[in-house]
């Protein structure tokens, strides 16, 4: 894969990351932007490894487990759940679980 694809491909990914953060906390920094382009290339290389070598079938999977990952070391979710199966922590990893699924959907239609 060139570098234009997945600099193409990253570039909605990372709009994609700034809007979830958008959602949840109500306002975007550059600090926020820079994280979100960051996240956007590294999910974009894994997804470029996935697609390029690994294979087609199965990302939704892949990207769930990753999506599981990141937002449960985001949010505590251990002490989340050990507390509440409820509440604004249980709604911002699932919306970060989400984030990664869809991310995996866009890059599957553009790097595929």
């Amino acid at each position: 894969m060139s570098t234009v694809t997945l600099v193409l491909a990253a570039l909605p990914v990372a709009v994609l990351f700034a809007a979830a953060y958008f959602l949840v906390h109500r306002r975007l920094t550059a600090p926020v932007l820079l994280v979100a382009l960051g996240e956007a290339v590294v999910l974009t290389l894994l997804a470029a490894l996935w697609f390029g070598s690994l294979g087609h079938g199965g990302w939704a999977l892949v990207f769930g487990l990753v999506g599981v990952l990141v937002s449960g070391a985001e949010r505590g979710l251990r002490f989340a759940l050990l507390r509440s199966a409820k509440g604004p922590e249980l709604t911002g990893f699932l919306i970060g679980v989400a984030r990664y699924l869809a991310a995996g959907a866009l890059l599957s239609w553009r790097l595929t």
